[in-house]
């Protein structure tokens, strides 16, 4: 009898990652996002939230006249819709007498690449690129960086100079479920979106430290330290979106960074959250929309772990175009089985910081996911020679890699994951 394949497709053009043929017999679930409404007008929906503000007085009662503000927006890897924010943004400020050369719109870069102009005004719109100053962050550059205290745990914050000099601070984002911080948006536009290197690096060690995948957990370790940080900085206002599979936007808040960040939650929880009765031996999972390089399409390991059992296999079918990324060290940091015991000693002072200190402990939890399931890839951007220290296996198209699996696993239980954003909770309804 012939066998039976269903195909699923995939958001990419690249014929070798384009879908997916799965044995019929063998396919357990399909994942996507839960569907949601997206708002009808969402330039209406954001002036609400603003006039609204949780936890803080409205914007245009934050700043006073005279001050210098810092609108900390994050970068193109984010698909927030940072050109639907920032005109209700801007009118409240200029509704408060705040002149637009008192205004400096920064790119929150985190340690990713500088954007290009035109990723710019598709970012946050050509006429506001061109009518406000607007600069990048610049977490490797000493000279652009300045201190603006320690951390009650005693680490030195250095931060994008631009941001320091700013009298008040606003924060544009989206919340989405993130592997280190449980959900972004809220003062993740801070740490690491505007910190220096140093900072993030020590930053980033908490989540190295932590054993659990952290992905969609309302709160966590790294989260109540990102904030405590945050108190030093000041971030005196947030605008965050939930978006739905389409990014459209969903929902909105605004105001403290922390009360309002909540409750965007309480919304990103309908958006993004997927139940599963049992895990599978065999996992196909697209990172999409976090695929231009390999530290982005990582999240579409972290996010589907959950569901593989111990001694399987998670496929990862991405493009990525800019191949391992701004971090040439990322893929051996995945593939060493120190890490956890080099940020001990580097934090306790008897090791030294490695030359790229930034993938340190996001190769740690790749590693300790690689260490419980075997990690592939699909990716015309990557090739085997640029994974061979990762300890994933690369193949040249999703096809490919599933035939391959199949002879590693006899009558194995499938599923596939259409987004990186997808947060998993244990479950005995199948949604």
């Amino acid at each position: 009898m012939e066998q039976e394949f269903t195909r699923i497709a995939f958001p990419y053009t690249d014929e070798r990652i384009a879908y997916v043929d799965v044995p019929t017999r063998y396919l357990h679930q399909v994942h996507d996002l839960p569907k949601v409404k997206p708002l009808a007008n969402v330039d209406q929906a954001v002036e609400d939230a603003i006039a609204h503000p949780i936890g803080t007085k409205r914007l245009g009662d934050v700043v006073k006249v005279g001050d210098r503000v810092a609108i900390i927006v994050d970068d193109i890897t984010r698909p927030t819709p940072a050109y639907n924010i920032l005109p209700a943004v801007l009118k409240e400020l200029a509704s408060a007498h705040i002149a637009n050369d008192q205004i400096v719109i920064v790119m929150a870069l985190g340690s990713h690449r500088y954007m290009t102009d035109e990723e710019i005004d598709t970012k946050i719109s050509k006429e506001i690129h061109d009518t406000y100053r607007v600069t990048q962050s610049h977490f490797n550059d000493p000279g652009q960086l300045t201190l603006v205290g320690t951390s009650e745990d005693g680490v030195d914050i250095y931060i994008d100079s631009e941001v320091a000099r700013a009298d008040v601070k606003i924060g544009i984002g989206s919340i989405v479920p993130h592997g280190a911080v449980g959900w972004s948006g809220g003062g993740k536009i801070i740490y690491p979106g505007i910190a220096g290197e140093s900072t993030v690096t020590r930053f980033h060690y908490t989540h190295g430290l932590t054993e659990q995948n952290l992905t969609g957990i309302d709160e966590t370790v790294v989260r109540s330290r990102m904030e405590r940080w945050v108190e030093v900085v000041g971030l005196q206002f947030i605008v965050n979106c939930v978006l739905t599979p389409s990014a459209e936007v969903y929902h909105v808040v605004a105001g403290h960074y922390i009360k309002a960040h909540r409750a965007g939650v309480a919304k990103a929880q309908k958006a993004y959250i997927r139940h599963y009765d049992r895990q599978d031996g065999i996992l196909i999972s697209i990172p999409y929309p976090h695929d231009p390089d390999l530290w982005q399409a990582g999240k579409g390991f972290y996010c589907a772990e959950s569901l593989v059992k111990d001694g399987g296999a998670i496929l990862v079918a991405t493009p990525c175009p800019e191949g391992i990324g701004l971090h040439a060290s990322y893929p051996e940091r995945i593939g060493r089985d120190d890490n956890v015991e080099i940020i001990k000693s580097i934090l306790d002072g008897t090791g030294e910081l490695p030359e790229d200190p930034i993938p340190l402990a996001p190769g740690a939890m790749m590693a300790k996911i690689r260490k419980r399931i075997n990690l592939h890839m699909a990716s015309p951007g990557l090739s085997e020679q640029l994974l061979e220290k990762s300890g994933i296996m690369w193949h040249e198209s999703v096809r490919g890699g599933l035939d391959y699996l199949l002879t590693k696993y006899d009558n194995p239980s499938i599923s596939v994951v259409l987004s990186a954003e997808i947060c998993f909770k244990k479950s005995k309804i199948i949604d």
